[in-house]
Formats: C-alpha cells, structure tokens, sequence
C-alpha cells in the first residue's frame, strides 16, 4: 500500500507533541494489517466516515487521522481532536 500525506496533514503532524507523533507514526504503519484483517483494528479505532471512501483511525482519546482509501493507496488528509475533524468534514 502506498501512504501520500497531504501538506496540511504535514503541518499538523509537526506541531504535534512528541507523544501524539509516536502515537500517528504507530497509527500509519499498523493501517495495512488492519485493513487486512478488519476484526483485529479495534485499538485504532478505524471506521469509515463517507461512501466515498473517507475513513478515520484515533491515536488515543482525543487525535483522530482522516484519510482517503483509493485502490492501493492512503491519503491522509487532515489530523486533529473530534471537534476539528468535525469542522473538517462539514467544510467538504
């Protein structure tokens, strides 16, 4: 599976603490196995948002990582707490 992290996922990840980085870098390289095997992601927290193919995982309680599935690839497009990802989400 290919990973492309969108400019602004960049960003956010930068100014994140150290603690919530390990917890993304963790995140990112469990995705393909739990893609593979849907009955063992239950730590990350992985559902799909949209039809369209939007999905989200958390790291931890309040960071959660929105991404897009196309074919063999993951986009991760924006990270933030509930409410930003909200806002993210209505803004699309």
């Amino acid at each position: 599976m290919n990973l492309k992290f969108l400019d602004r996922f960049r960003r956010q990840c930068r100014a994140a603490s150290s603690q919530d980085r390990a917890a993304i870098l963790k995140l990112i390289l469990d995705l393909e196995i739990a893609l593979a095997n849907p009955q063992e992601h239950t730590g990350l927290g992985l559902r799909k948002l949209h039809p369209a193919g939007l999905w989200e995982m958390r790291a931890g309680l309040s960071l959660r990582a929105i991404f897009r599935l196309d074919k063999d690839e993951a986009i991760f497009l924006f990270l933030g707490n509930h409410d930003e990802v909200k806002r993210f989400l209505s803004s699309l």
